[in-house]
């Protein structure tokens, strides 16, 4: 006949109840010290307290209500009540649970730990935090490594990286700086500091948004890395490639490298003085420079290609191409770029509203400079040469320019 224990259980009584209840022959009444650098099969599951005791002490089941609290090693489990397999070294709740290690906190509607297999499950609605306390995760559900310190979270999963809060007005109106990341699956490891993410990801900052199949980000360097036909969008630009790597910088985007068929797009609003514009680049991969949250350059690598054109006048794109591209910004406008190796450029020259003649220019180097959103000098450096094409009331005049010296310079 199975003997069933009650008791209520106060904490002066906890330790004596425990070396009973595991059997413990000659063990002394007091806890072992916590270590995180022994052996986790050798550390105990240990009891440090519950209000009231009740089980069959013959299968090692026992029912704990009212403060309960285990620890195994630096990791604490409470509820207020649990079952507790004594044999098979395990604990579940059904009336809410939290767990801390090491400062991460995992808090859920229920859950368990399996001493055996180091792993605690959190189920219902799951929150969590990292040792830092600048990453957070939500989920229905969470397993948590005890030894890897690797959550796993699934169900709707969400992780945010949270910064400290600025001072700066430009903060103030954006409310709190956090990075939202969401997938199907979210891995953590809160010993490197690193989130990964699986299947139809998205990720949120400002005005910053992402979307992949696959994305890691690492605390330490806060950088994103990016695979799986990655999107990104900031500002009033669209990018895209086969593998990405965004720089953060506190507040801030620092830098955007782009790997693998590597396209952006990008559009400037019209002005009281400038026209709408929409510009296209497009390479082996590129490299965007941030200033201040705003685009300060882009560099475009390797059959590199350029497209800009005005919104309401589509059929007049003009175009650059070479080895390398770079394209400087001023105040969200291009300022200057200038087109490296078999470089080529053509161009429509306007005056006001009236089409003057397009521009075709080859050479090693080209330079351009813009003004209010044109193009206000070409100079071609290294075997120059250029073809104008002139257009006037509907009648288009073509002359080709003898090839320049070696250096050419055109205004426009």
């Amino acid at each position: 006949m199975n003997a069933v224990v009650k008791a209520s259980v106060k904490a002066p009584f906890v330790s004596a109840l425990l070396v009973l209840a595991v059997g413990a022959g000659g063990a002394s009444s007091a806890s072992p010290p916590a270590s995180s650098t022994a052996s986790s099969d050798k550390l105990p599951l240990i009891m440090e307290n519950a209000d009231h005791m009740q089980g069959i002490r013959a299968k090692g089941e026992y029912i704990l209500t009212g403060h309960v609290r285990f620890r195994h090693g630096d990791m604490h489990f409470a509820t207020e009540r649990a079952l507790w397999d004594r044999d098979q070294n395990r604990v579940s709740c059904q009336t809410g649970m939290r767990v801390t290690d090491r400062g991460a906190l995992l808090k859920s509607d229920s859950g368990s730990y399996d001493k055996n297999s180091n792993m605690a499950v959190a189920d219902g609605h799951v929150f969590m935090h990292d040792s830092s306390g600048q990453v957070e995760g939500e989920g229905t559900r969470v397993t948590y490594d005890r030894v890897g310190r690797e959550a796993v979270l699934t169900g709707h999963p969400l992780v945010r990286r949270l910064y400290p809060a600025s001072s700066s007005k430009d903060s103030a109106n954006k409310g709190p700086d956090t990075l939202v990341i969401r997938g199907k699956t979210l891995l953590y490891y809160d010993s490197t500091g690193i989130a990964d993410a699986t299947d139809n990801v998205v990720i949120t900052r400002h005005d910053l948004l992402i979307t992949c199949g696959h994305a890691e980000y690492r605390q330490k360097a806060d950088s994103l890395f990016l695979s799986q036909d990655p999107k990104v969008k900031v500002q009033e630009s669209e990018v895209k490639g086969v593998l990405m790597r965004l720089g953060l910088d506190g507040e801030e985007l620092h830098g955007m490298l782009v790997k693998g068929n590597a396209n952006a797009v990008s559009t400037e609003k019209a002005t009281d003085s400038t026209r709408a514009h929409e510009s296209h680049v497009e390479g082996d991969s590129l490299y965007m420079a941030f200033q201040k949250g705003a685009i300060e350059s882009v560099q475009v690598f390797r059959s590199a290609k350029g497209s800009y054109f005005d919104v309401d006048r589509p059929q007049y794109v003009n175009r650059m191409s070479g080895d390398y591209m770079v394209l400087r910004f001023q105040e969200k406008h291009v300022h200057d770029a200038e087109v490296l190796g078999m470089a080529k450029s053509t161009y429509y020259h306007f005056e006001k509203d009236t089409l003057k003649g397009r521009n075709r220019a080859a050479g090693d180097t080209i330079d351009l400079s813009f003004l209010e959103g044109k193009i206000s000098e070409v100079l071609v450096k290294g075997k120059a040469e250029g073809v104008y094409e002139g257009r006037g009331l509907g009648h288009t005049t073509k002359a080709k320019a003898a090839p320049l010296p070696k250096e050419g310079k055109a205004k426009s």
